[in-house]
């Protein structure tokens, strides 16, 4: 990233998945740019030739086109296995171009073998489950070369010298999957034992249920919701034909305001016969005295209550209507990546899972398709599929 700071149009970013994560890049970058007389201010580091290098962080979808528009020659992803999709990381490929003579521009990317982004980053660069050389590969459509190039815990020689004691630890780890990713860097996946859904997920796959599935225009699309408060908000967008449960889309921001997601539904080509919340929508604010539910209602939205039952009641509901669900592939794909890691918290004092799942980004998806999974829906009869359809030129009307 210093090749260039002596070129005074020089631009670059600098991307981490979250704040904190990013504070801690500012501080290691503010010692390393010292040589370079790199002053740090506000979110950029400036360079004495005027070059420079900005830091951001993504923390919804709505982040990743932000910096349309702009140029930055170069781009420095830190964890890009944190990025849940692969649209989301082509969507800053955008903004990376150089109008700068003998400036090329160039995308860096550093990882370990594991989170959410971890299949589509190993797809992307064809990486072998045990890589053991360099790896490149030219894109057709582009001529553009993507290298992978592995590491291995015992590659870092400053590690080594100061801290030998953290290679007995990565071999003291039990979990032959998770220690083989850390210590070797070995990308055949980490199996979580104790994942919910996997064998769920895995008939899903093997009778071809996580596709193409398309809207259809003449039925009612339904919504359930996991509201955050300070974390994310999920909505996922369901249809059902017969039998059959049908996954079309769902969204998941974060750092948003009830209004934003309201707003979303509207961009939606659908016709919304019913939106369904947990419990905890009625509970009311300090600063308003009003409810979700009650401010929601100011939109639009009239939200139904989903049942109160206990976590483990709805996990197994879950597995008995998973049979049912098809999904959509591609507008579904964040979704996937939770539910497959979705998992019990592990008890490092006793050795073994607890009976209660591990809160992390994997539980908005997790708590919405329980919260569906626990509701009864009634099957809309011909009568009404035939209003739904009559009125589809309103489709962003609300009930």
């Amino acid at each position: 990233m210093l090749y260039d700071v002596d070129k005074p149009k020089y631009r670059a970013l600098v991307i981490r998945r979250n704040a904190t994560d990013l504070d801690d890049w500012i501080d290691r970058a503010k010692r390393m740019y010292a040589p370079a007389r790199g002053v740090y201010t506000g979110d950029t580091f400036t360079f004495p030739s005027g070059a420079r290098i900005r830091t951001g962080h993504l923390k919804d979808d709505n982040a990743y086109t932000k910096y349309q528009g702009h140029e930055y020659q170069k781009l420095l992803l830190e964890e890009i296995t944190h990025i849940s999709s692969e649209s989301n990381y082509e969507k800053l490929l955008g903004s990376v171009r150089s109008t700068i003579p003998n400036i090329k521009p160039q995308v860096f990317a550093t990882t370990n073998p594991d989170g959410p982004g971890f299949k589509w980053v190993k797809n992307r660069w064809n990486i072998p489950d045990m890589p053991d050389g360099i790896i490149k590969i030219k894109d057709e459509d582009t001529g553009r070369t993507r290298v992978f190039i592995p590491s291995k815990a015992e590659d870092n020689s400053v590690l080594m010298e100061i801290d030998p004691g953290y290679i007995k630890y990565l071999k003291s780890i039990k979990d032959e999957d998770l220690k083989e990713a850390w210590l070797n860097g070995s990308w055949s996946g980490i199996t979580l034992k104790g994942a919910y859904y996997r064998k769920q997920l895995q008939d899903a796959r093997d009778e071809n249920r996580i596709t193409n599935v398309p809207h259809e225009p003449m039925l009612p699309v339904y919504t359930w919701w996991d509201l955050g408060m300070s974390d994310s908000t999920c909505i996922g967008f369901f249809q059902f034909a017969g039998s059959e449960i049908r996954m079309i889309d769902y969204y998941e921001s974060s750092g948003e305001g009830l209004s934003h997601y309201v707003n979303k539904l509207g961009t939606k080509p659908y016709t919304y016969a019913e939106h369904y919340a947990p419990h905890d929508i009625e509970v009311r604010e300090l600063g308003t005295g009003k409810s979700r539910r009650e401010m929601a209602a100011t939109f639009g939205i009239n939200f139904l209550i989903t049942p109160n039952l206990p976590i483990s009641d709805g996990i197994n509901a879950t597995r008995v209507r998973f049979s049912r669900i098809w999904i959509d592939k591609e507008k579904c794909e964040v979704f996937v990546n939770a539910i497959e890691q979705y998992q019990k918290e592990w008890n490092e004092k006793m050795g073994e899972y607890k009976a209660k799942p591990l809160h992390d980004w994997t539980s908005h998806a997790a708590d919405m398709l329980r919260y569906m999974s626990v509701t009864n829906v009634a099957v809309p009869d011909a009568e009404f599929e035939s209003r739904v359809y009559n009125n589809r030129v309103t489709p962003k009307s609300f009930k």
